[in-house]
């Protein structure tokens, strides 16, 4: 049976689904059942103040740190908590139409912002979308209805990786334009000036936003499998190529990106935004568990 969860939750597997309404449900629904099916497993607790997960409670309680440490779906009481206004923000740069396997960094996206906007909608949280690369290009305004989702659903569909990436300047716009303390999830490869980006994402936590940003990358960036003379072409700016000897350039590539990341990971801290890296082969329920995570915490505030 897990077997048959992960399948369906499958990157490759999901991606080639048509309909993006149908990619949601099928990436939420089989989330969900695997939280049902994992919490028949057992029923001990290990805290008094916890007591197992069963279907059709919230998942908004469960207690993903308690998760971490039993392996096992626990829910703790808070005080109530009030629906949020939620934007998803997609990177449809060039870059992000990068793709050395099956699955571009931007139809991952795109397939992972559908999951979030159909379980936000599922929450009865208003959820919007905005879409930049150079600048903002498409907006749809936060909305807690089933015309929005649909609307979400047509925006993502029609998205294009295509010009530069402008990641800080998007998210300072944003940032003018969002309600105070909403919730804003990025979805990005990040590849920009990371201290732009870290001013962008300190601008919608000084408005009182919860960020939450996704780092999407391709494992071919993760990994730089290249052996041999290889020739590289910079997606936003196709007149720059480049040919180099990929075997002498992986150590210092891999050390750039390692610095990179950090840099985006330290600054997130130190903003208390929630940072989290994925790559195309990455299960999606993985950055599913971790948006829940981020609403738990932001419910015990």
């Amino acid at each position: 049976m897990a077997a048959a969860l992960h399948e369906h939750l499958d990157p490759h597997t999901v991606a080639r689904l048509e309909s993006l309404e149908l990619v949601a449900r099928t990436l939420v629904q089989g989330f969900l059942k695997g939280l049902h099916l994992s919490a028949s497993k057992g029923s001990s607790i290990e805290f008094a103040e916890h007591r197992p997960y069963v279907p059709g409670d919230d998942i908004r309680r469960i207690d993903w740190r308690t998760f971490g440490r039993t392996d096992r779906y626990y829910l703790k009481e808070y005080d109530d908590e009030t629906n949020v206004r939620a934007t998803l923000f997609l990177d449809a740069s060039a870059s992000m139409a990068f793709r050395s396997g099956e699955v571009s960094k931007l139809r991952y996206s795109v397939c992972l912002a559908a999951a979030l906007g159909y379980l936000l909608f599922c929450q009865r949280d208003a959820v919007g979308l905005v879409v930049g690369g150079a600048t903002i290009r498409k907006e749809l305004h936060p909305r807690a209805t089933a015309r929005q989702l649909k609307g979400i659903f047509a925006n993502l569909e029609s998205t294009t990786g295509e010009g530069e990436t402008r990641l800080g300047e998007c998210l300072h716009l944003l940032a003018e334009r969002i309600h105070p303390r909403s919730l804003v999830i990025v979805l990005s490869d990040f590849l920009d000036d990371p201290r732009s980006t870290l001013r962008g994402a300190a601008h919608l936590r000084h408005r009182g936003a919860e960020v939450l940003l996704f780092q999407i990358l391709d494992p071919a960036e993760e990994d730089f499998p290249f052996t041999n003379w290889t020739l590289f072409v910079d997606s936003e700016s196709p007149g720059r190529r480049v040919r180099v000897d990929a075997r002498q350039l992986r150590e210092i590539y891999l050390e750039n990106l390692s610095d990179h990341i950090e840099n985006l990971r330290k600054g997130a801290t130190a903003l208390e935004a929630d940072y989290m890296l994925l790559n195309t082969g990455k299960p999606f329920e993985v950055a599913l568990a971790r948006y829940l995570d981020l609403r738990q915490c932001r419910g015990k505030r």
